[in-house]
């Protein structure tokens, strides 16, 4: 799929939700996890006062995510009353010997949460692991025994309404009020970014199709744009209005552009471009 995306082929397919995120993580299952998958996931955080990160909440419960040598990606997995999270990681094999985890990922592009009050979607996946989890039809999630409780709520543009929501509804039923993360997914971009240097041949290869990915649907922060040369500012820099009379004549409408000199500006030159 990702080679028709960024040929032009997909037929804007590539734009809705379950597309991105088969391209997206279907593509990082082939790259080592801790490389990518954990720092970005990591970096999700609460809308709490200081904004503590996934990796800060699991780290005061004693989980290193880095120590764990397997994840499984589930996509889709069905659960028969609540519904169909777009992606549950499930961390294995753990180096010192402790419990698995189980993380909810719930992905969005240009749409809002799906729900509200009682029929809340991040609610809803909130309680089919917390409770339902035999109710899965994926054996990997019905039998799982670790650790778990942690929902990820991956969108393009803040989210803290969703969220707020989203953590009260569970706040009345259970008495837990942190356990809804944020993740945008410019962070993806800027993971991939960073780690690029550490990334083998072969993975580097995965990378760069996933860098033009995001770039094509627009999923990285906005850098600014740089400043035009100097000679292009001099031509432009001339003392007259936009509109005015020249003369004694007011008959003779001039405008600013009458008086601009003309100038060769080559087609291939990129005068706003993507800045460092």
């Amino acid at each position: 799929m990702i080679q028709a995306v960024l040929k032009g082929k997909s037929l804007g397919y590539e734009y809705t939700e379950d597309i991105l995120t088969s391209t997206v993580f279907g593509n990082l299952r082939y790259i080592r996890p801790d490389l990518v998958l954990i720092p970005f996931i990591e970096s999700a955080f609460l809308y709490n006062e200081a904004r503590t990160t996934l990796w800060e909440k699991l780290n005061i419960a004693g989980i290193e995510l880095r120590c764990f040598q397997k994840v499984e990606y589930i996509f889709w997995a069905w659960n028969q009353n609540y519904g169909e999270p777009d992606l549950i990681l499930i961390f294995r094999d753990h180096i010192h010997g402790l419990d698995d985890l189980l993380i909810v990922v719930e992905v969005k592009f240009k749409s809002k949460k799906s729900g509200t009050d009682e029929n809340d979607q991040l609610a809803r996946y909130f309680e089919a692991i917390h409770n339902n989890m035999e109710s899965f039809t994926e054996l990997s999630v019905s039998d799982f025994k670790g650790e778990k409780g942690y929902i990820v709520y991956l969108t393009e543009a803040e989210a803290c309404s969703d969220i707020t929501a989203t953590t009260q509804i569970i706040n009345r039923r259970y008495d837990i009020r942190e356990n809804v993360f944020h993740l945008r997914w410019h962070l993806l971009y800027k993971t991939l970014e960073k780690m690029y240097s550490y990334l083998s041949s072969c993975e580097k290869v995965i990378v760069d199709d996933l860098i033009k990915y995001l770039e094509k649907l627009g999923l990285v922060d906005f850098s600014g744009i740089s400043l035009p040369p100097k000679s292009l500012i001099a031509d432009f820099s001339v003392s007259y209005p936009i509109f005015y009379n020249e003369g004694k004549s007011a008959l003779i409408q001039k405008t600013y552009f009458d008086h601009l000199n003309d100038i060769n500006i080559e087609l291939d030159e990129n005068i706003f471009y993507k800045g460092e």
